[in-house]
């Protein structure tokens, strides 16, 4: 782990897990997950100026969705990464993730679509997948020709997972490759890393992402597929990359979907980062780390363009 990944954990886990410093005996502090978002959202950092950024908001098929394109000058009309941000279903937009996209755009030397899905409690499941379908099927219109990769971290990554399924069980034209960002894939808590990595991840709390689940799935059965795609069938994936922290308590969400879906003869790529923070890619621009696995993900979509 390099010293600049040692000292944004250090933050990171000031602002998120100050219950990680209480001494036995005292009382735990409650989840104070949407204050830090709050001052986080003022740190993440904006693209450079002569990013395009264009904004969409469309509807097909009578389904509403909104968006934005992200893309580094010059690069291939051609290719197109479709991302879901992360956020527990409750926090987030495509402004917070404009940094991320540009890297992605500029690694990938392909145009990035940031879905802007509604949020929980105002809309839960499957509200978020129905309108990424709209989105992709809209984009599939207007850009027949161009490859589509899918990639989304946490709950993000649940989401693009979800609708990785949905275009092949409703026979959709498949994307050509999907990456998973430290994704949130069992909303069930059922990893034996939301135990043994409860007191090492220095972002999210076992606590609070049972209430996330809670207010994202609503009616719905935790183990659903639609609200937990670990639990879906995994045969016929496209190429699957996961990428994950070794101390984060997502981490089983990733091993066991690798497990799985290898196991129904499906081809996926597990990498697992020594002692990296929840979604370390979003600090790319101090972390080293997270350059590289941005760079991972270009490396391994490349074959498949």
């Amino acid at each position: 782990m390099s010293i600049r990944a040692w000292l944004v954990r250090r933050q990171i886990r000031k602002l998120f897990r100050p219950d990680l410093d209480v001494k036995p005996g005292e009382p735990v502090p409650p989840p104070n997950f949407n204050e830090a978002l709050a001052v986080s959202e003022k740190r993440l950092p904006q693209p450079p100026k002569g990013t395009e950024i264009t904004l969409l908001e469309a509807t097909h098929d009578g389904q509403a969705f909104r968006g934005e394109w992200i893309a580094e000058p010059g690069v291939r009309a051609d290719r197109i990464i479709f991302y879901s941000h992360g956020g527990g279903y409750v926090w987030g937009a495509p402004k917070f993730y404009r940094d991320l996209a540009w890297r992605l755009s500029k690694a990938c030397n392909a145009r990035v679509f940031l879905l802007d899905y509604t949020l929980a409690p105002e809309a839960q499941c499957p509200v978020q997948i129905n309108e990424g379908l709209a989105a992709l099927d809209y984009i599939r219109t207007h850009h027949p020709d161009a490859k589509i990769t899918l990639s989304g971290d946490s709950a993000g990554g649940n989401l693009s997972a979800a609708l990785m399924l949905a275009i092949r069980d409703s026979g959709r034209p498949a994307p050509v490759a999907v990456s998973l960002i430290s994704p949130w894939l069992d909303l069930t808590g059922s990893g034996d890393s939301v135990k043994s990595n409860g007191r090492k991840d220095v972002m999210l709390r076992p606590d609070g992402i049972g209430m996330a689940a809670q207010v994202y799935a609503g009616a719905m059965k935790h183990d659903d597929p639609q609200v937990s795609p670990l639990f879906a069938d995994l045969a016929n994936l496209p190429p699957l990359l996961l990428q994950a922290g070794s101390e984060e308590i997502l981490l089983d969400d990733s091993t066991r979907f690798h497990a799985r879906a290898t196991a129904a003869g499906s081809n996926t790529t597990l990498r697992v980062w020594s002692k990296m923070h929840h979604v370390w890619h979003t600090t790319a621009g101090i972390v080293p780390e997270g350059r590289k696995a941005i760079t991972e993900i270009a490396e391994f979509f490349a074959p498949y363009w």
